[in-house]
């Protein structure tokens, strides 16, 4: 068997010119991706070793990991393979080199470990250019691919290189989807067959005739054409008349491979055979011991096998096949009962030495058999260690030791904890069915564990939007009518929950108030801050300020008092909690609620409880402003929802950017976004739902399309149900706007007085300005410019009140705009600079562009003065002062037409006949239409008698 990576990179030379560049892009401080995909053999592995050595002359850190065929279960074994080493030169935590490893994952959760490992490639690149390397990703575990998923959406940083390898037949999935998404940053290379020119390169010592035939029989792929080099010509010329070779059969390979290695001495086939039950790369002394042979009699085959081409020797004495085919061949040439008992050796040898626990677990699992207590202890043990960073491989183990653990009734709660486990890890991967199946058989078996099942299937619910099956899971386990104070306190909290992701207020505040009682019987004050914290939020969605204020002072109290270890399995009801402090302006304390519910579901693996955190500390961003933070965090909540399969938290984590990306890239980008919060799934969820709808509503108002808005805050259809009282005071104040800007200022009038009565009655500041707000602009339609001016003056008050600042600079825009229009520019001037300032430190670029056009037309209107305000222009009695366009809009406006109707006669957009009639309005120094009217037909009269 001749050595398969000994020659150079022929025929790719359009491939290492892309190679060259994303070394060059990383040596300059940016971030490139390189992925390369082809079939078994076609050269991939080649080319990442000529970019590696490329890569080196540029003094480039190089991290290299290849998943193997037969550890595609081991969690993480390719990142292990990479970081092997540089672990300890960067420095990288012992609870995340722990994970990597495979010994214990029970202090990190999927998500902090993914975080760990970004924040390892970024310290690397800031030191030197880094390139990461995971070769034959199709064979890495799914936690695996995840994490490579989430390295490309979220790069770590400049000068970095992330190359991936793959066969596109089984492509890990959402890699290349990611590599896409990167644009210009990422290169695509599918490595096709060689040219004939190229095997005249490789083999110029072959004949003419045998170089043809042995392309036509390899199909021009290297490693068959290698394979093939000792084949006679009668074989060559047998594969070239079928045209097989073309597709490059594996099997075909593994034949040829196969054959090879029958030829070799017995010995060294059997190290051959031992090797590749170890891994690949294996250490020397675990190979002596699963062959049975001394380490030197192993060294001695070793070198042998190195000299056929078989294994090589890597820099740190380990061994690695020559490719992933040879070894494959090796593995499948021992017969089956030799493998499982070589692979009973490997976890003996490695358990005794305390190798890592997912290592020992994959062997066990291929030589384990039925009734086997000690091997089920091992996979439960190892498939419990990565329930939270691998749930995907947590299944798989923990399913082997059900089936294998003894049938014993001593050793039946065993079995349901191992259930419910199996039930968690099914139920974070989407696999809800099975996991609820099992979760049903844990319920049976009565006491917490029961409980523990219960609450979980609801949680499920809740994450898939499944509202009215989590309801009718808790209300049979209500009417089971037990005994438990503590079961019936956790169904009724989860229940008011519930009810309150259906939009069902009142029944979760009757819910609520049982719970209390409940969990007031059970001392378990961690139980009654969370029904404290959800019967605050019923209380606010009804509107009903002073209760929920009563209920989440409560709540805060019992939780600031709990330790953390109280407070772990209620994690969850951080958020609520720190979502009603978010609206009664209480930032501060949801603030420190949030950081600190966070760290915990981070330490101890609650990844299901995240996104709801990550969700609210977004809003709290987008009150204070904060709108990079905002994207930033909603981003976060995005990536783990899809990690476990949450489809409400993840449409709710998109939408929640709506008014962020409104303030900081404007409404074009806003609208594109809306139409993906709408066409994917908007959030169904209580008052989520309403939030959405009034964010999707402001976006459609800010780009001029009133009618939309109206649409979207309807209250028609059997789904939508009313608007819930916390929130109502919103949807009146848009809906005054959107009316006004149809010209229907009757109901708009209307509307805006109803808002403000709403807002007052809930009592919080900043309702009451976005009420006020709305007023002033359907005010200041109606031409009464000194009443919106007091309005907007208010609102902007009110907002810095409640601590927002980019509304609040919404406010004094309007207000600048208003004073202008009266002709008091100096005031507008010193309103438009605090607005400026606003939005400059709160990252509102949109936002500041449109007061920057203010800006420009207020020094259209007049110069700039240091002293008292320049006395208003006296009203003029003709509309010479107009020009002509303005003429005309104005003759049609007194006539009582809409702006829009205007815009249909005069082909023009309805901004341009908005700008022209605000313009004769300070021209004509008049307030509302209708005394634009008077002006204009009085002038016209006085005209037609001079005329006369």
């Amino acid at each position: 068997m001749t050595a398969l990576l000994t020659d150079g990179v022929v025929g790719r030379e359009q491939e290492l010119n892309s190679v060259d560049e994303v070394i060059a892009a990383i040596v300059r401080g940016e971030f490139r991706a390189l992925v390369v995909h082809g079939a078994a053999g076609i050269g991939k592995t080649r080319l990442l070793s000529e970019l590696v050595r490329r890569a080196s002359a540029h003094d480039a850190i190089v991290c290299w990991g290849s998943a193997t065929e037969f550890e595609r279960h081991v969690p993480f074994a390719v990142y292990r393979d990479a970081f092997a080493d540089v672990a300890e030169v960067a420095g990288i935590s012992s609870a995340t080199l722990a994970a990597l490893e495979g010994s214990n994952f029970t202090d990190v959760d999927r998500y902090r470990l993914f975080h760990q490992v970004r924040g390892l490639l970024k310290w690397l690149a800031v030191t030197r250019p880094t390139v990461l390397v995971l070769d034959d990703l199709h064979w890495a575990d799914q936690s695996a691919v995840e994490l490579t998923g989430h390295l490309l959406r979220r790069p770590p940083g400049a000068g970095l290189l992330i190359a991936v390898a793959y066969r596109p037949a089984s492509a890990p999935a959402g890699v290349a989807d990611a590599a896409f998404h990167l644009g210009p940053a990422a290169a695509v290379l599918g490595l096709g067959p060689l040219t004939t020119a190229d095997v005249d390169v490789l083999l110029p010592g072959e004949s003419k005739r045998r170089r043809r035939l042995l392309y036509l029989g390899s199909g021009g792929n290297p490693l068959y054409l290698r394979a093939l080099a000792a084949a006679g010509d009668e074989t060559l010329a047998h594969l070239a008349g079928t045209g097989d070779a073309h597709t490059v059969p594996e099997r075909a390979l593994l034949d040829v491979f196969c054959a090879d290695l029958d030829r070799l001495d017995l010995e060294l086939q059997h190290v051959a055979r031992a090797a590749a039950v170890a891994g690949d790369p294996a250490a020397l002394d675990l190979v002596a011991w699963i062959a049975e042979r001394s380490e030197p009699q192993v060294a001695y085959a070793v070198d042998d096998l190195d000299r056929l081409g078989v294994l090589t020797t890597t820099g740190d004495s380990r061994l690695r096949f020559q490719h992933p085919l040879v070894r494959t061949a090796a593995y499948w040439r021992a017969g089956g009962g030799w493998r499982s008992r070589a692979h009973a050796r490997a976890a003996q040898f490695l358990r005794a030495r305390h190798g890592p626990l997912q290592v020992v677990a994959h062997h066990i699992e291929r030589s384990a058999h039925p009734g086997d207590g000690p091997a089920a202890n091992i996979l439960a043990e190892a498939g419990t260690a990565c329930l939270h960073t691998a749930p995907e491989t947590a299944a798989r183990l923990l399913r082997a030791a059900l089936r294998i653990m003894p049938e014993a009734p001593a050793l039946a709660g065993r079995r349901a904890d191992l259930q419910l486990a199996l039930a968690r890890a099914l139920g974070v991967t989407g696999q809800l069915a099975e996991s609820r199946s099992l979760l049903q058989e844990v319920m049976r078996t009565g006491g917490q564990r029961r409980v523990e099942a219960v609450t979980f299937a609801s949680v499920l619910c809740r994450l898939v939007g499944q509202f009215d099956e989590a309801k009718a899971l808790l209300a049979g386990e209500l009417a089971q009518g037990r005994d438990d104070g503590r079961a019936a306190a956790h169904a009724l909290v989860e229940l008011v929950a519930v009810e309150l992701a259906r939009k069902d207020p009142m029944s979760a505040q009757r819910y609520g108030d049982r719970a209390l009682l409940v969990t007031a019987a059970t001392g378990d004050l961690a139980l009654e801050a969370a029904a404290s914290a959800l019967l605050a939020l019923g209380h606010l969605q009804l509107g009903r300020t002073v209760d929920a204020e009563r209920c989440v002072e409560r709540s805060a109290l019992l939780v600031d008092g709990c330790g953390d270890a109280v407070v772990l399995p209620y994690i969850e009801l951080v958020a609520p909690l720190a979502w009603v402090e978010l609206h009664l302006q209480r930032y501060d304390a949801a603030r420190r609620h949030l950081d600190r519910g966070m760290a915990l579901a981070h330490r101890h693996g609650r990844s299901h409880g995240i996104p709801y955190l990550l969700i609210t500390a977004a809003a709290l961003h987008i009150r204070s402003g904060q709108s990079a933070e905002a994207v930033s965090v909603a981003a976060e909540a995005r990536e783990l929802s899809r990690l476990i399969h949450g489809v409400e938290t993840a449409a709710m984590a998109t939408a929640v950017t709506l008014k962020p990306v409104l303030w900081r890239d404007g409404p074009r980008v806003a609208v594109k976004l809306a139409r993906e919060v709408v066409r994917r799934r908007q959030p169904c969820s209580g008052w989520w739902s309403d939030i959405v709808e009034l964010d999707l509503a402001t976006v459609y108002l800010a780009a001029q399309d009133p009618a939309r808005c109206l649409a979207t805050l309807s209250d028609s259809g059997p789904e939508r149900g009313p608007w819930r009282p916390g929130v109502v005071a919103y949807r009146s104040a848009l809906c005054a706007v959107a009316n006004a800007e149809l010209d229907r200022l009757g109901p708009a009038r209307e509307l805006a007085d109803e808002a403000l009565a709403q807002a007052r009655e809930i009592g919080l500041s900043h309702q009451i300005a976005a009420a006020r707000d709305a007023r002033a602009r359907v005010l200041a339609r109606a031409g009464l410019v000194d009443e919106a001016v007091a309005e907007a003056a208010a609102a902007a008050a009110g907002y810095a009140e409640a601590r927002a600042p980019i509304e609040e600079g919404t406010a004094r825009h309007l207000t600048a705009q208003l004073h202008a229009l009266a002709g008091r520019l100096d005031r507008a001037r010193s309103e438009l600079g605090q607005a400026k300032d606003l939005f400059a430190a709160y990252d509102a670029g949109w936002l500041n562009a449109c007061l920057v056009r203010t800006e420009r037309q207020l020094a259209a209107m007049g110069p700039r003065t240091n002293g008292p305000a320049r006395r208003q222009r006296p009203p003029v009695s003709g509309i010479d002062l107009l020009t002509g366009r303005e003429r005309e809009v104005v003759r049609l406006a007194a006539t009582g037409m809409t702006n829009r109707e205007i815009a249909t006669r005069l082909y023009l957009s309805q901004k341009t006949v908005e700008a022209h009639i605000s313009r004769s309005f300070a021209k004509l120094g008049v307030r509302s239409r209708v005394a634009l009217a008077r002006r204009v037909f009085g002038a016209e009269a006085g005209e037609a008698g001079e005329a006369g």
